[in-house]
């Protein structure tokens, strides 16, 4: 399956980027604190996993994800399409860690061979995200996790962006995905169940106030108050649990 000029124009950008940029947050195309952020987050709601446990962490980048779970304990393999990018990962981790070369919409990896999968940073760069939800839930075994995030359609900013493209402006470089509809794909391939976590992530001119908004109370309200939460968050987080019987 050959890949869309979009995807195709994406794939280069990240070899580009693994060639050229030594940090983390440089070679996966975010910035620093944008990048530390959405870890905080990730490492706030994921509910961990048995010492042990096969994780595969696709479109790993430079690995941030895929040293935090093997710091946790897991055996874990990082994969991503960008040679360069791989090869940073592995020399600034753990031998343990396994890597991977290889494409999220097409993983080669055994189906139902991974206790979890997670997929982040990825959804945006894609043309559609089916392909990839398909093939990480079909990596996962009946009852294991599958993580994903996705930029959100529905937050102001990104609202904002796609009037200014119809009037003229810069146009989206990156496809932003509907919150609900990824739930109903996941559900679709076999999850028996879908939480969403909102991932409110301010400029970096204004990251003295992320601290703040990421207290425990204004996670307590986004939580109960999804109609506030989307307008709110650059980001969203996805945890789908595979049904037993699939």
């Amino acid at each position: 399956m050959s890949r869309s000029d979009f995807e195709e124009h994406w794939r280069r950008r990240f070899v580009e980027r693994g060639r050229h940029f030594d940090d983390d947050a440089g070679i996966a195309g975010w910035t620093t604190s944008g990048l530390d952020t959405r870890l905080r987050h990730f490492q706030r709601v994921w509910p961990g996993d048995e010492p042990g446990a096969r994780w595969l962490d696709a479109g790993c980048g430079a690995g941030s994800y895929t040293r935090y779970l093997a710091s946790r304990g897991l055996d874990t393999i990082g994969l991503d399409y960008s040679l360069p990018s791989v090869q940073k990962a592995r020399v600034r981790s753990d031998a343990a860690v396994a890597w991977l070369v290889g494409d999220a919409t097409k993983l080669p990896i055994q189906p139902e061979s991974m206790d979890g999968v997670m997929c982040l940073g990825v959804l945006q760069a894609l043309s559609a995200p089916e392909p990839a939800l398909r093939e990480l839930m079909a990596a996962a075994r009946p009852g294991g996790q599958v993580w994903v995030d996705a930029l959100n359609r529905w937050s102001l900013a990104t609202r904002i962006k796609r009037l200014r493209a119809r009037l003229g402006g810069p146009p989206l470089n990156l496809r932003y995905d509907d919150p609900e509809q990824l739930r109903q794909i996941l559900l679709a391939q076999g999850a028996e169940s879908v939480r969403v976590y909102w991932v409110p992530i301010l400029p970096g001119r204004l990251q003295r106030l992320q601290p703040w908004l990421e207290s425990r109370a204004i996670h307590w309200f986004l939580s109960r108050l999804p109609w506030l939460a989307s307008p709110l968050s650059h980001a969203v987080l996805l945890l789908a649990r595979k049904g037993i019987n699939c």
